[in-house]
């Protein structure tokens, strides 16, 4: 476990950085969209690097306190939220 929570750390970093840039070039998409759930939209690109932080700390946190299973989870956390905003990104765009 410990392996997969260095690896975590070092993606969780470079993702934190690229998360910003990420963030801000979708705000900037995001603020010409006419669709109702636009300060959703904002709000969830601002937690992008958010969650990478999230998934770096929090991963060491619950693997400290004996919990495997939550540090799994946490490892998985941007992962998911990153595919969760881009399908709404990309129905965003559809509509």
């Amino acid at each position: 476990m410990q392996l997969a929570l260095i690896i975590n750390s070092i993606v969780c970093v470079v993702g934190t950085i690229v998360g910003v840039l990420f963030a801000g070039g979708s705000i900037i998409s995001i603020a010409n969209m006419t669709v109702p759930w636009v300060g959703a939209l904002i709000v969830a690109a601002i937690l992008v690097p958010v969650m990478f932080v999230v998934s770096g700390i929090g991963a060491w946190l619950a693997n400290w306190n004996g919990a495997p299973q939550v540090a799994i989870g946490l490892i998985a956390l941007p992962w998911v939220y990153g595919v969760v905003f881009v399908i709404a990104m990309l129905v965003s765009f559809k509509s």
